[in-house]
């Protein structure tokens, strides 16, 4: 690029200050260490004994428990073993994703632009050092403690202070490492980094947050409901017993299966696999997830909020409008408006305006102007200037900024010019003003525009989240007419609001709108929970500080790839890649793993309404213990470990939002189960009264069937449709030839059973098989009508 070069003075008049040299700053690094927040310190022990701590394992503990004091050891050291294998795997994965967490934000440290050896550089936050000089302009992370010596900015401090409103820094002020500049340009010195700042003392950056998601929410109620169905049945056993005058020693065990039988031991495994498997294969796509809940969230999310700025268009300005005056031309007017701008600077539009220069191969040369002074642009004055020298010596300044400020200050009072320039900007571009004279600006040149260019995808990406069922809503601080423009092109639509302030948003109406345009980054979190008092499940799109507080609101927020750290830590989801084109993929499979999660539920009521009340009428009405301990905790381990195995399952995600249904839910899991115990029941008097088999053998024929019907069961629904509408996961199958092969080897053997023999076992398989291709179609009809 040919343009003439300036040297600016950053601070001192009469002194260039070159900043650090790199050999200085090597020294002091290595001194007082890399400019990052201290990482606090957690017990691995106390994080894996408060895998310990919650509502599920509480009723797997008191299990224990009572079989250790009914003297089953060896009963309670399964269960013991299941909860302790359930609460390992959650530990390790959770233990590693907080490190994995830990060391991505440290890769994902803000670059910062530094001066050193005299020419401006740009290295990661982390690497400042006190005596650091530091170019700030709108947009940034303040990286650490700074003294601003040079320029004008406004200052957000509200992650440091709570306070929202910004203020203005000037020269000889302290500027807090974490602040945002909102607008503005300035250069500061690097006071403190790292643990010795403001921000190092007083806060932690990266707090990572994991509340319960909605489907453990729903689950953990419907378990919550099974347990106490479960308890009116021990109540009828114990009634029973109180009438047969049976003892308590050998009812309390019974009870006690029944009860084991409806814990879901492998409910944080399922959830915490299920997630963790998600995570891993997101992280392959560009989307890194900060919390697994995220992922189970954003299957129901119907409210995406997205702003316009990096995330539809490129947040790139390139200089597209070239209007002079005559008898100005283009070329002079692109040639005087590089005059006016900085490149040694990172101001976006000097940046736009030199690289324009620069395709065009011109030079500011040809004008024979020798640079003298150069004032940038602040949030007051809204105009840049600066001051040349003639080969005869007269002074010549050149002024550069809005259109009302250029022409008040050249003393122009023309309603017409401001007429184009609004005309220019109803396409959503940015209208500046260029003048120049001598010995004083007097004459305008002409307009020059700017805009944002879309992002190429930005279009397709629209049409495929709406077509996901989730309604796009574009929230941004520009003016209603730009964000409207937007909107049409990317198809997001026009139905548009400007808030004036965070007073005027309506909840009843707010879902109403496509666009909400002049919104104030802390006006967001009021939006947020605007649409979620109208029960939306809102996601949420950001990149700056003040966008923190309303990505943690979100059910799910999702930090863009050039947000800040902040905003980073308080997402949910992390796009490394520019756009939002790769949270398509997040959303497929947040839903993938809806599928899984609701055959799990699905399953686990079945299987409880089945088994409690086999086990209570097989009492009452057979007057047999159709189970031992060792054989109700088999059943669990040979049904659990196939659901673990439905973390892998193939599923095919919906292209539309599904809620939780629960009603739908709880009826058809009841339903099916009901129809089991009929089939199952049905059996066990055949066997008892017409094959008249003895009650060891009642056990097994039991067990067999119960274990055979739960590794049906989940096959029966983890496909909506039909059985053979979709193939299971190469896992699931394995897992259940293997399930097969340990309980035919059982059966066969006699192995904690009665022998029954192969022959014996195969009709079983055959009745149960014929039985469930039968349900398969009753079960198709009823999640049809059951919107399933």
């Amino acid at each position: 690029m040919i343009v003439a070069r300036k040297t600016f003075v950053p601070y001192d008049s009469n002194k260039l200050y070159l900043g650090l040299s790199w050999a200085e700053a090597k020294k002091r690094l290595l001194a007082e260490g890399p400019n990052t927040p201290p990482e606090k310190k957690e017990s691995s022990l106390l994080l894996f004994l408060s895998k310990f701590w919650a509502p599920v394992p509480w009723m797997l503990e008191i299990t224990i428990l009572l079989e250790i004091l009914l003297h089953r050891i060896h009963d309670g050291i399964a269960i013991a073993g299941f909860l302790v294998c359930s609460s390992m795997l959650s530990f390790l994965q959770e233990h590693r994703s907080k490190r994995a967490l830990f060391s991505l934000l440290n890769k994902l440290s803000p670059d910062v632009r530094v001066l050193r050896d005299g020419v401006w550089t740009t290295i990661p936050a982390k690497e400042l050092v006190c005596g650091d000089l530091v170019l700030l302009r709108s947009g940034d992370i303040v990286p650490a403690d700074l003294q601003l010596i040079d320029g004008e900015i406004e200052v957000n401090e509200s992650a440091i202070t709570g306070e929202s409103l910004p203020r203005t820094a000037q020269p000889e002020e302290r500027l807090l490492s974490g602040s945002f500049v909102e607008s503005g340009q300035a250069r500061g010195i690097v006071i403190a980094t790292g643990a010795k700042t403001h921000f190092g003392k007083t806060t932690r950056l990266i707090e990572i947050a994991s509340p319960p998601s909605e489907a453990q929410k729903v689950i953990f109620n419907i378990v919550k409901a099974l347990v106490y169905v479960d308890s009116l049945l021990i109540a009828l056993i114990f009634l029973y017993g109180m009438i047969k005058m049976a003892p308590l020693s050998f009812l309390l065990p019974y009870a006690l299966v029944i009860l084991i039988a409806s814990v879901p031991v492998t409910l944080p495994s399922v959830f915490t696999l299920a997630t963790a498997l998600g995570s891993k294969e997101l992280a392959e796509k560009g989307v890194l997830c900060t919390k697994l809940s995220a992922l189970e969230d954003a299957s129901t999310m119907d409210i995406l909020l997205v702003d316009k700025t990096g995330t539809l268009t490129c947040n790139e300005l390139k200089l597209h409008i070239l209007k002079p005056f005559a008898p100005c031309t283009e070329q002079n007017l692109l040639l005087f408006a590089a005059l006016c701008s900085d490149p040694l600077g990172e101001n976006p539009i000097d940046k736009a305006i030199l690289e324009k220069v620069d395709e065009l191969h011109l030079s500011t040369k040809e004008l024979g102007l020798d640079f003298q002074h150069y004032i940038p642009a602040d949030p007051k004055t809204k105009m840049a200037k600066a001051i040349y020298k003639d080969k005869e010596g007269r002074q010549f300044i050149v002024l550069k900024g809005s259109v009302s400020t250029v022409l008040k200050t050249i003393g122009i009072d023309s309603t017409e010019v401001l007429d184009q320039a609004k005309t220019l900007e109803t396409d959503g571009s940015r209208i500046l003003a260029v003048a120049y004279g001598s010995p004083a600006a007097n004459t305008l040149l002409g307009l020059i525009g700017f805009s944002d260019p879309l992002r190429n995808d930005a279009k397709e990406l629209i049409a495929k989240i709406k077509w996901l069922g989730i309604k796009v809503v574009m929230v941004t601080g520009d003016q209603e007419f730009t964000a409207k423009s937007i909107g049409k092109q990317v198809g997001i639509g026009e139905h548009s609001i400007t808030l004036s302030d965070s007073s005027a948003i309506d909840p009843q109406q707010i879902e109403n709108y496509d666009i909400i345009a002049g919104v104030f980054p802390e006006d967001k979190y009021r939006i947020v929970q605007a649409f979620q008092k109208k029960n939306h499940v809102t996601g949420m799109t950001g990149d700056g500080v003040n966008d923190a507080p309303a990505l943690r609101q979100a059910q799910v927020g999702i930090a863009v790839s050039n947000a800040v750290d902040v905003a980073k830590s308080a997402a949910s989801l992390i796009l490394t890649n520019p756009g939002l084109m790769d949270i398509i993929p997040a959303i497929m499979l947040s839903r993938a793993i809806f599928e899984r999660i609701l055959t799990y539920i699905l399953n686990k009521i079945i299987k409880t309404v089945e088994v409690a009340f086999f086990m209570t009428l097989g009492l009452i009405v057979g007057n047999t213990f159709v189970l031992n301990p060792f054989l109700g905790v088999l059943l669990v381990l040979y049904n659990d470990v196939l659901t673990l195995s439905l973390v892998t399952d193939r599923v095919k995600p919906a292209n539309r939002i599904r809620k939780w249904p629960i009603q739908s839910i709880v009826i058809a899991g009841t339903t099916i189960g009901i129809m089991l115990l009929f089939f199952s029941f049905g059996l066990f008097l055949v066997a008892k009264y017409a094959l008249k088999l003895d009650p060891p053998h009642l056990q097994s024929i039991s067990f067999i069937l119960l274990v055979l019907e739960g590794q049906a069961t989940l096959y029966l629904v983890r496909e909506r449709h039909h059985l053979w509408h979709s193939l299971p996961s190469p896992w699931m199958i394995v897992t259940s030839v293997m399930v097969l092969l340990g309980l035919t080897f059982q059966a066969t053997k006699g192995i904690g059973m009665e022998n029954i023999g192969f022959s014996s076992l195969m009709a079983i398989v055959i009745a149960i098989l014929l039985y469930f291709f039968i349900l398969d179609s009753f079960k198709v009809w009823l999640f049809r009508r059951l919107h399933l």
